[in-house]
Formats: C-alpha cells, sequence, structure tokens
C-alpha cells in the first residue's frame, strides 16, 4: 500500500470522506459528517486531510482527517472532529500520517495546538496518541457526546479524555523528528504503582474488579482493555465495568495533578501511565 496524504477538495473527494465514514462508523452514526457539514468547514478555514492508496492506478480513499479552527488558552489552535482509518489499512501508518501532514498544515497557519476528544479505554489510539506523538491529556468529561449508536460505541457511556498534542512541544520535536521514545520508556515497572485490579475470565478477557483511588507514587499505571470491542462482543456488562471504574481513576489522578503521558503494553496487558508533574514540566522533556 503507497499512502499519499492530501487535502480534500471538491464534490467528489468531500464524497468519499463521506463513504468512509459510513464504512467506519454505520450509517446510523450520529457522528457522520455529511457533504454540506464538511464544505462548511473546508470553507471557513478548516482542515480536511484524506489518505490516498494510489498502488492500483485509482486512487481509494483510506483514512481521512477534519479539524474545526480552534482557540484555546489563548493558542490558535485546532479541534480534530474526526480522524479514521478503514479497516483494511489499520496498523498500517495511515494515522500517523495524517497526524504529521496536519502538524505541517498547522505550522503553516499558525497553530500550535492540536486537541481531541479520545475514549481513553482503546489502547490503540493511545498508544499512537501518546507514544508516537507526544501528546498528553489532563482533562476527563463523563458522557462527553451523549448516547452513540456507533457499530463500536452501542452500550457504552461516550466518556472521553482531552488529548492536547502541543506541535512545537521539545516532548513532540523529539519523538516526531529524532524518533526518540517519550521519557517514561526509561522508567521500571517497579517505579509504577498499578491502581487498577483485574483479574482473568473464562473467556480469557481480564476484568476489573477494584480500584485504589489512593496514589502513592509520582507514576500510576490505569489498565484498560487492550481491545475494548473484543470485550464488548463478548461481555458488553465487562466492557460497562471498565468504563466505570477507570472513570473514576481518571477523576481523580486529574483532580490531584496527574498528567497522562504514556501507554505500557505489559505481558499482554495495556495500561495507561500517568505522572504528578506541571503540565509544562512534562511537555519541556525531550
Amino acid at each position: 500500500m503507497t499512502i499519499a496524504v492530501r487535502p480534500l477538495a471538491g464534490l467528489d473527494d468531500l464524497r468519499a470522506c463521506e463513504a468512509l465514514q459510513q464504512a467506519i462508523l454505520g450509517d446510523s452514526s450520529r457522528r457522520l459528517l455529511r457533504i454540506p457539514a464538511l464544505a462548511s468547514i473546508e470553507r471557513s478555514g478548516g482542515l480536511l486531510l484524506g489518505a490516498w492508496d494510489d498502488e492500483e492506478g485509482r486512487p481509494a480513499l483510506k483514512g481521512a482527517l477534519v479539524d474545526l479552527v480552534a482557540e484555546t488558552e489563548g493558542f490558535s489552535a485546532r479541534f480534530t472532529i474526526f480522524l479514521g482509518v478503514h479497516t483494511d489499512a489499520v496498523n498500517r501508518g495511515v494515522g500517523q500520517a495524517l497526524r504529521r501532514a496536519e502538524r505541517s498544515a498547522c505550522a503553516e497557519a499558525g497553530a500550535g495546538l492540536v486537541f481531541w476528544w479520545a475514549d481513553p479505554l482503546r489502547s490503540r489510539e493511545a498508544h499512537i496518541a501518546f507514544n508516537k506523538l507526544g501528546a498528553i491529556a489532563s482533562a476527563h468529561r463523563r458522557n462527553a457526546l451523549g448516547p452513540l449508536r456507533d457499530s463500536s460505541s452501542v452500550g457504552l457511556a461516550s466518556d472521553r479524555i482531552r488529548v492536547e498534542w502541543w506541535l512545537d512541544a521539545p516532548r513532540v520535536r523529539a519523538v516526531l523528528e529524532e524518533d526518540r521514545p517519550p521519557p517514561h520508556f526509561d522508567l521500571g515497572l517497579h517505579q509504577m504503582h498499578v491502581l487498577t485490579e483485574t483479574r482473568r475470565a473464562p473467556s480469557g478477557e481480564r476484568l476489573v474488579v477494584g480500584l485504589d483511588a489512593e496514589p502513592t507514587k509520582p507514576h500510576v499505571l490505569v489498565e484498560i482493555p487492550v481491545d475494548l470491542d473484543r470485550v464488548r462482543r463478548v461481555d458488553l456488562e465487562a466492557a460497562r465495568r471498565w468504563r466505570l471504574v477507570t472513570r473514576e481513576a481518571f477523576e481523580v489522578l486529574f483532580a490531584h495533578g496527574y498528567v497522562l503521558v504514556g501507554l505500557v503494553h505489559e505481558g499482554g496487558r495495556s495500561f495507561h501511565l500517568l505522572e504528578r508533574a506541571d503540565r509544562g514540566d512534562v511537555l519541556g522533556r525531550s
């Protein structure tokens, strides 16, 4: 697969973007951005990027990113309202290619921050955001989007964390320009306090059964499912339990000054890593 990222422009591109969303989210999703909305976003200064597979001579849209113009804390910014990759292109670097192109476009426009709402129970997205892009998170909102009918969301409250990608921070430059892993890769597991208690169910999936809501170390771990969709298919109530327990964990940790800085995958399990530190200090490390 040879991927080329370029802006989406013209009705044909917007039709392709609408069709891609339908393939990823399902026809009944409340989050679908139809052609009139996409055209309005583009004409108002927003960013629409497409990742095209040109291998067979007929370009096929394999991923898309849609940003709104935003401002936060006095900074010119972009807010991502859609980033999706077709199922047959997952794990092929499409999402990262879109983010890198977005970073370049933001630099040209003078925007220093991109932020978005992310489901904290999705480990693949967290790995890309925190480990591959150098983003951080420091806020959580319960049921941020209300009930969703997406094939990947139905049955679960739409809790979200606010991911912040400070495009020119030393942390981000080290990861993207120098190909260096984030600083937490140098930490040993003995330096981290695991707050969640889990056990393996007969199905093979891990179930969350408890939470230590009194963190004692500067670095703490919150376990999440390796594959949320698989947990939902096997045991929806178990997925709901993951949502409720991790919701409590994030609310406690963010209130106590922790910043989400990475995803740790160890022994076939996934953990969010949070550090009790000033956000500026975290971003300033390389």
